[in-house]
């Protein structure tokens, strides 16, 4: 693997879903750089992300390919670089209960994690809101 490019992560401060990217990057131990974005609403950056959420990554090593969303970048880094099977289960059944986890992140835990957060952060407190995702979480 030490011929791989750096896979370039795009990323923001503050933000949870790039340390999915970076966790699985270093667990399979695959090369790469980091590139902060300061405005990821900006026109710059929707050329890499329309929707201007990190992470987004672009793989030299695949004809420049860019993705956005973390749940698919994650499960391309295991489909194309866990030859180890460091991150994947071998089987069918195995492999589905595993996936099935990574989409609950996605689509269930994910989002009231980010609303919990946002909720702690906003100038006015709103005690219900904080205790709801919490308790969510």
């Amino acid at each position: 693997m030490s011929a791989l490019k750096p896979i370039v992560v795009y990323h923001a401060n503050g933000g949870p879903n790039p340390y999915k990217i970076l966790i699985a990057l270093a667990e399979l131990n695959l090369p790469y750089t980091k590139s902060a974005v300061a405005d990821v609403k900006g026109a710059e950056f929707c050329k890499i992300n329309p929707n201007g959420r990190v992470p987004a990554i672009m793989d030299p090593n695949n004809d420049d390919l860019i993705l956005w969303e973390s749940g698919a970048i994650v499960e391309y880094l295991v489909e194309t670089y866990d030859k180890e099977g460091k991150l994947s289960l071998p089987g069918n059944r195995e492999k589905w209960l595993l996936k099935q986890y990574l989409h609950f992140q996605m689509s269930g835990q994910g989002p009231y994690f980010g609303q919990a957060v946002w909720f702690y952060r906003q100038s006015e407190p709103n005690v219900q809101a904080k205790e709801r995702y919490i308790d969510q979480v």
